[in-house]
């Protein structure tokens, strides 16, 4: 009987081991305005919609919204594992998704990179979308 029982819970560890590990999904504070990061020259940073398919982002020149903003001396830049870096790594974050939070002040505090689940969801929920 203990045979039994050890052989499932190997055979049930194996299969947890191999599994593929479900996307764990941020959840973001109010206000937060998810974009592409199109333009930067330290501290100035353009910020556009996230294309909602290939048709925008092909014609994304004339539809879609973008704005010039400044980062806060104070911003944190987070990677799509929550890590902390510091302002240079904001270079690695040209063209890519990600989710900025603003100060009271209207410059960027907070801006985390978005892993792929994340976009989808933006992308379904139409927070892409300014």
């Amino acid at each position: 009987m203990r045979k039994l029982v050890y052989a499932s819970l190997a055979l049930i560890l194996a299969l947890k081991i191999n599994a593929d590990p479900l996307p764990v999904l941020r959840s973001f504070p109010a206000g937060t305005q998810f974009a592409l990061i199109t333009k930067i020259n330290y501290p100035q940073v353009t910020l556009q919609e996230i294309p909602s398919n290939w048709g925008t982002n092909l014609l994304g020149l004339m539809w879609l919204s973008s704005k010039k903003v400044e980062m806060s001396p104070a911003s944190v830049i987070r990677d799509q594992e929550n890590n902390t870096h510091v302002q240079a790594y904001l270079d690695t974050l040209k063209n890519e998704p990600v989710a900025v939070q603003f100060d009271f002040q209207g410059r960027i505090w907070v801006v985390w990179q978005l892993t792929k689940p994340e976009i989808q969801r933006t992308i379904k929920n139409k927070q892409n979308i300014w």
